[in-house]
């Protein structure tokens, strides 16, 4: 008879050290191999806004790329009219960050625009005035107010942009509202009586000189007032005769230019200012002094004839005079100053 026999606990047995435990030998066709993660490169965006001092944009916003610590090479851009007043937020390389960049541009002033309101002689009825604006911008120049419907003659450039020289708009008034026009097809007027003369049409402006009975003289323009009164321009001075008559050609068979008659007036200078200025004659029919009403003289000349000014004096009578470089004398509002 057998006798059953007790269940034996699992012998534990302590591990040995690696040390002393035999290595097996690796297969030959077993490799570990050497893996080297390499490092990704980052990279970031800078967003650049060019705009003006009110925060309108200048151009479409631009956007750069690049990597992380590289040269940020921040394109300087020009705007016409403008100049770079400030940045915000500069970068000389690509940050860890995306981030973004301002530039703000000024606008660059420009050379003023002077405006003059001066009457039929040129003397100024104001001070000039000044327009300012910034480069390439538009200006216009208005004429006084309440005086739009006096005004005979306003130079071309009475709207335009504003530049780096300074400019000059000329308004010119009639206060007596003449109506200015060319001379009648009956060109030559004999006078049949003895007829005063006058600096300008306007009964103020009387000169000391008379025109004798019969004689004949060229017209050069006319002007009629509100009331229907009639001036005609004889090349110095101008007539408003009551008794006259027209001829299409000289009665007397010359077609000379006439001397206008030496007026004896005298005047004392109230200011004289030097000046070194390029001007030209706005009409082709121009009378040149010795000096200021003396010894005039009428010339036919070329339209826009270019001439320059020397010295410009102020009478007493608050009419302008011209002395060109030639030695001669005109009246400012014969000119026009470019």
């Amino acid at each position: 008879m057998h006798k059953p026999v007790a269940e034996q606990e699992p012998i534990h047995q302590a591990p040995q050290s690696s040390q002393n435990q035999p290595v097996a030998p690796a297969s030959q066709d077993e490799t570990t191999p050497l893996v080297i993660m390499p490092t990704q490169s980052r990279f970031s965006t800078v967003t650049i806004h060019y705009i003006d001092h009110h925060r309108v944009p200048l151009r479409p916003t631009m956007t750069l790329t690049g990597e992380v610590g590289t040269v940020l090479d921040l394109p300087w851009l020009k705007f016409a009219g403008y100049y770079l007043a400030a940045i915000t937020n500069l970068k000389q390389h690509f940050p860890e960050e995306n981030t973004t960049i301002w530039l703000f541009y000024k606008p660059q002033l420009a050379a003023p625009v002077m405006v003059l309101h001066q009457n039929l002689e040129g003397g100024l009825l104001i001070k000039p005035q000044f327009l300012s604006g910034a480069l390439n911008e538009r200006y216009q120049a208005n004429p006084l107010e309440g005086g739009a419907n006096f005004v005979h003659h306003i130079s071309a450039n009475q709207t335009g942009r504003f530049t780096t020289k300074t400019q000059f708009v000329h308004f010119k008034y009639d206060p007596l509202n003449l109506k200015h026009s060319d001379a009648p097809k009956q060109r030559f007027i004999e006078l049949l009586e003895s007829t005063n003369t006058y600096q300008q049409p306007s009964e103020e402006a009387l000169t000391a000189s008379r025109l004798p009975k019969h004689a004949v003289w060229k017209i050069y323009s006319r002007a009629i007032t509100p009331s229907g009164k009639q001036w005609f321009n004889l090349g110095s001075f101008w007539i408003s005769p009551t008794r006259y008559q027209l001829h299409a050609t000289n009665p007397k068979g010359s077609d000379e230019t006439y001397q206008v008659p030496k007026f004896t007036y005298r005047y004392a200078v109230v200011k004289t200012t030097s000046l070194n200025l390029s001007a030209s004659l706005n009409n082709s029919t121009v009378t040149f002094w010795q000096a200021p009403y003396d010894h005039p003289t009428t010339y036919q000349v070329m339209p826009k004839t270019r001439v320059v000014i020397k010295q410009v004096v102020i009478l007493d009578n608050q009419s302008r005079w011209c002395q060109l470089k030639t030695g001669q004398w005109l009246m400012e509002g014969l000119l026009t100053l470019n």
